[in-house]
């Protein structure tokens, strides 16, 4: 039988009235670190307003706007990731109708995006998007997100 991936995850809010939701995060992770079979892994997810997430934007990646959520791998060795996500609250409170689901879940969809970017997986062309995405759908579906399977196609059609 093989160990469970060990799973080092520093969560936090950054906001006022968000709901703590650290416990799908860490299901979350681990689900990626199972399926990608790592054997660690360990991020930093900062949830935050648009202001903070903008500025980081602005000052890492050149982009002066707000986004849905920004992720950066520290270090990827053998079977050990090490990764940071910084994932909008605002962001989620403003597209969560859109995709028919609480900002919870919305929310949780930017931290598992951030997540599967850390575990190595893209979405810069229409291949990796459809992995990306299938990804997602699975995770959010292995933590009892209600709509994920009808809303995977709708993903694509709402702007971030």
């Amino acid at each position: 039988m093989t160990n469970p991936p060990a799973i080092d995850l520093d969560i936090e809010y950054y906001v006022d009235s968000v709901y703590d939701d650290s416990q799908r995060i860490r299901l979350a992770a681990s689900w990626i670190a199972q399926h990608y079979g790592f054997d660690r892994f360990q991020a930093s997810i900062s949830i935050v307003g648009d202001d903070a997430i903008r500025e980081v934007n602005r000052t890492e990646l050149k982009h002066d706007w707000a986004t849905d959520v920004i992720s950066f791998v520290i270090e990827m060795e053998d079977k050990v990731v090490d990764g940071e996500v910084i994932a909008s609250v605002d962001t989620a409170a403003r597209l969560h109708q859109a995709a028919g689901w609480s900002v919870e879940d919305e929310l949780l969809l930017y931290v598992v995006h951030g997540l599967l970017h850390v575990a190595g997986l893209d979405d810069l062309d229409e291949s990796q998007r459809r992995e990306m995405r299938a990804a997602e759908q699975a995770c959010l579906l292995a933590l009892g997100v209600a709509h994920a399977a009808e809303l995977l196609d709708r993903w694509d059609n709402i702007s971030y």
